[in-house]
């Protein structure tokens, strides 16, 4: 019997420090393309931004990083989709708060736990949105955007990413705090131009993309979210300006970027791809231009991301339940 339990130990062992380093006996990681899923279709802020860091990525590890879109269903197609791969290192999924912290709480039936499928790698930074608004639109202001849909109940409607899409949620709980009503028209691809056309009257947009459109004068800013202006958009006020409590601090409407991985890849490999992304984000280029977009950049460890992804799953969970938002 004990013969049998030291041969039952010894192969437990064996089979545990096999676990650990498969990724190092099949060579230096990497020594072949990493696939990075994006939740969102191409041209919009995730998918802006996750190139920018694959590109460097790229260079700093060797191998390629190829993007792989995944859009729909407020990110959660993308969210499936990743939480399913391998976790041998070759596999990052690139997202935003949405997916990781909002969505789960809208469709019950998720194929995904945020919390326990994912092993967090790094956020990369903290993005503001602004309230955008055809050109034609009757209001400049937030004010007068207000006053207007109070005069026209349920004539403003708006664009989001899709069901449960941090933009869709945000624009429900203010229009709750402001005592207006507006019509959800979601998406599953861009809806930029969309609003540029006039065919949707607003979008809450990440300041990636709507910074280039709002200089260009192809749609309007009516809002930043949070308190903080940013520093390419000076005259646009924030919804803090407009109503102290409207979005303290920004938990409504900024949201963050961050790399993850499948929850069983190797913490050897989630380290070197922290190191690398860090150095990355820190890069004089990189934070230039993603100051120039109105983000903040971050570059932070793993634990932070995971801090921050939990905190804002129990923030957002509340939330919906409040606001009573789920899926027809």
């Amino acid at each position: 019997m004990k013969r049998r339990q030291l041969l039952t130990a010894a192969v437990m062992s064996t089979a545990a420090i096999a676990t650990t380093s498969t990724w190092a006996q099949s060579g230096p990681y990497p020594n072949r393309p990493i696939k990075m899923i994006v939740p969102y279709a191409a041209g919009i802020s995730p998918d802006v931004v996750a190139r920018l860091i694959g590109d460097k990525l790229t260079q700093a590890l060797g191998q390629p990083v190829i993007i792989d879109n995944r859009p729909g269903a407020g990110g959660m197609i993308g969210a499936e989709a990743a939480a399913t791969m391998p976790g041998d290192g070759y596999n990052l999924f690139f997202t935003v708060k949405g997916p990781m912290a909002i969505a789960p709480h809208i469709y019950p039936n998720a194929k995904y736990n945020p919390l326990k499928d994912f092993k967090a790698i790094s956020q990369i930074l903290i993005v503001p949105h602004i309230l955008t608004a055809t050109p034609n639109a009757p209001y400049n202001t937030m004010k007068e955007m207000v006053e207007y849909a109070k005069r026209n109940p349920g004539k403003i409607d708006y664009a989001s990413a899709g069901v449960g899409s941090q933009p869709h949620i945000a624009l429900e709980a203010w229009a709750t705090r402001l005592g207006i009503s507006f019509n959800h028209i979601p998406y599953k691809t861009n809806p930029g131009p969309d609003v540029m056309s006039g065919v949707v009257s607003m979008y809450l947009e990440a300041s990636t993309t709507a910074i280039p459109s709002i200089k260009a004068g192809k749609i309007k800013a009516l809002g930043i979210s949070g308190a903080e202006r940013i520093a390419t958009l000076p005259d646009v006020p924030t919804m803090t300006e407009f109503s102290p409590t409207l979005d303290v601090n920004g938990v409504i409407g900024n949201s963050w970027h961050g790399i993850f991985t499948p929850a069983n890849t190797p913490d050897e490999i989630v380290n070197k791809l922290n190191a690398e992304i860090i150095k990355i984000v820190k890069m004089p280029d990189i934070q230039e231009r993603l100051r120039g977009l109105g983000l903040t950049p971050t570059g932070t460890s793993a634990s932070v991301l995971s801090t921050a992804m939990a905190s804002d799953y129990q923030y957002w969970g509340q939330l919906i339940r409040d606001l009573k938002i789920k899926v027809d």
